[in-house]
C-alpha cells in the first residue's frame, strides 16, 4: 500500500470541518469540498466555520474548496456529509472521475435509502474502491479544538483498517482497528436512536438509575441486530460502540438527545417533528432501520430502537 499523505474531506458540517482540522494537524495540509461558497470563504479567508463551530480556529492548513475535482485524486477522501446525502456524493465522485485507488473512508452514521441498504453494500455496488469507517465517541467542536478523542477504523480489510489506524493515531488521537464493519455501522444507527430516547426520558423525569438501564438495553439492541447480520460480540466493547453510544445518550448536547427532549415537551407533535430545523440523524435512522429489518424478514426483540421507531 502507497504511503498515505494527501487526505481530503467532503462535507463543511461541524464533523467534516473538525475532521479537516484533525487530518491538517497530522498531515500538515487538508482540502474540504462543500457546496456552500459563503463557508468555503469564511474557511479560507478568516480560518473558521462559525455556522458550525462557532469561534473555534482552524489550523492554517485546513483549506476549503466547492470544486470536487481538487480532491478526487487524494490518498483518503474523507464522506463526512448527512447520512440522506450519501448517495448523491457518491455519484458526484463517480461522475467527477475518482481515482480507482482512493481510499473512502466514511464518518458518516446512517442508512442508504431506495433501497435501504449498508453505506457498505452502497460503495461495493458502485466502486472498486478500498474503503473503511471511522467511528467513535467524538463530539465535533472538541475534535476541532484538538482536546484527546479516540477512533475506531473498521473495514473488511485488515491490512487497510490496521495502516489507516497507524497513520491517524498521535499524542491526542487514540486509534483501533476491526474488521466488523457490521456491528460499526449497527452501532452507530442505533446510538442516535437511543439518544432520543434518553432525551425523552430525560424530559419525563428520569433519573441516572434509568439512563444506565437504557444504555444496557441499546447496547443489547446493537448486539442482537449484529449477531444477526454476521457481526462480531467482541466488537461491543470498541470505542466507535460503546464509547460512541454513552457519550450521545449522556450529553445534553448531542442532538438527538436535546431533540428527544423537546419531542417529549411538544407532547410527540407531529408539527414539531416536521419542522424540526436541525439535522436528527436518529429520526431517519429509527424509521429506516425499521424498514431494513422488515426486508431483511427479522423480526428481533429490539425495546429501544422500536419504541422511537413507533413514536416517529
Amino acid at each position: 500500500m502507497r504511503m498515505l499523505e494527501n487526505f481530503a474531506v467532503i462535507g463543511g458540517g461541524s464533523w467534516g470541518t473538525a475532521l479537516g482540522c484533525l487530518m491538517a494537524r497530522t498531515f500538515g495540509g487538508v482540502f474540504l469540498y462543500m457546496l456552500e461558497e459563503k463557508i468555503v470563504n469564511e474557511i479560507n479567508n478568516k480560518h473558521q466555520n462559525s455556522k458550525y463551530l462557532g469561534d473555534v480556529i482552524l489550523p492554517s492548513g485546513v483549506r476549503a474548496t466547492a470544486r470536487i475535482k481538487d480532491i478526487t485524486a487524494s490518498d483518503v477522501i474523507i464522506l463526512a456529509v448527512p447520512s440522506h446525502a450519501f448517495a448523491a456524493v457518491l455519484l458526484q465522485l463517480k461522475q467527477a472521475g475518482l481515482a480507482e485507488n482512493t481510499i473512502l473512508l466514511v464518518a458518516t452514521k446512517g442508512l442508504c435509502e431506495n433501497p435501504v441498504q449498508f453505506f457498505s453494500s452502497k460503495i461495493e455496488s458502485e466502486f472498486d474502491n478500498p474503503y473503511a469507517f471511522i467511528s467513535g465517541p467524538n463530539f465535533a467542536k472538541e475534535v476541532a479544538e484538538d482536546k484527546f478523542t479516540a477512533v475506531t477504523i473498521s473495514s473488511k480489510d485488515a491490512s487497510l483498517a490496521k495502516v489507516l489506524a497507524a497513520r491517524l493515531a498521535s499524542a491526542q488521537l487514540a486509534t483501533t482497528f476491526s474488521t466488523d464493519i457490521i456491528t460499526i455501522q449497527i452501532a452507530g444507527i442505533v446510538k442516535n436512536i437511543a439518544a432520543i430516547k434518553s432525551g425523552i426520558m430525560q424530559a419525563e423525569g428520569a433519573g441516572e438509575n434509568a439512563r444506565a438501564w437504557l444504555l444496557s438495553r441499546a447496547l443489547e439492541d446493537i448486539a442482537v441486530i449484529s449477531k444477526a447480520l454476521g457481526g462480531n460480540a467482541e466488537t461491543l466493547t470498541l470505542p466507535a460502540v460503546i464509547g460512541d453510544l454513552i457519550l450521545t445518550c449522556y450529553s445534553t448536547t448531542s442532538r438527538n438527545t436535546k431533540f428527544g427532549y423537546e419531542f417529549y415537551r411538544s407532547n410527540y407533535s407531529r408539527e414539531f417533528l416536521d419542522n424540526y430545523p436541525t439535522l436528527v440523524e436518529g429520526v431517519s435512522s429509527a424509521r429506516l432501520l425499521k424498514r431494513f429489518l422488515k426486508e431483511h424478514n427479522l423480526e428481533l426483540e429490539l425495546p429501544i430502537v422500536s419504541s422511537i421507531a413507533d413514536i416517529v
